[in-house]
């Protein structure tokens, strides 16, 4: 979903006449704690293939570790511009993750209607590990229980915070003020 916002980002930044390029030019504070996540990400990723003990709390941990360092991360860069919007979508997501036992509440018919009835079951009858039935879920209006299409459930804070990459990616590629390198030039009279 944020690859789709990135990419839809960057299409309405060119039709506003923006350059690719000024991406390249935005300066952006802690840059580290953006590349820290990504690996946690990798890391939950790589533990959803099956490739590690679910009965472990690691799992929880990289995952509010990850949110932690992103939520730094735009903290840090929160002078750019919409750079707030993904900021709410992330702590939403965040207080649904923490309001249920390090579970994400997901909605028992999305989850019929794309995965079907065996997960249906597991779901009610809270075998899937990392996910608990939105109807008894606390703040479950936060949860996984919005259908796009029939290929993939989101939550209000994934469409916050998507929403807020469109408009952080195509406010930057569309700022005029942004220079590149090409446009900076020297006074004839600035030698004499």
């Amino acid at each position: 979903m944020f690859l789709e916002a990135l990419i839809l980002g960057i299409i309405i930044g060119l039709i506003r006449r923006g350059k690719i390029s000024r991406l390249a030019y935005v300066h952006f504070s802690w840059k580290p704690l953006i590349y820290v996540s990504a690996l946690l990400y990798l890391a939950i990723i790589i533990m959803n293939l099956g490739l590690f003990n679910y009965s472990s709390m690691l799992y929880s941990i990289f995952l509010l570790l990850a949110y932690i360092f992103t939520c730094l991360f735009l903290i840090a860069n929160i002078s750019i511009k919409f750079m707030a919007v993904p900021l709410i979508g992330l702590g939403l997501n965040l207080l649904a993750f923490l309001a249920n036992s390090f579970k994400f509440p997901l909605s028992s018919e999305a989850a019929a209607k794309l995965y079907g009835t065996e997960m249906y079951k597991l779901l009610m009858s809270g075998k899937i590990l990392f996910f608990t039935p939105a109807e008894k879920a606390s703040l479950s209006f936060l949860g996984n229980i919005i259908t796009i299409g029939n290929w993939i459930i989101v939550s209000v804070g994934d469409i916050i915070a998507a929403i807020g990459v469109v408009l952080v990616v195509q406010a930057i590629i569309s700022d005029k003020f942004i220079q590149n390198r090409r446009r900076i030039t020297f006074s004839k009279d600035i030698f004499r």
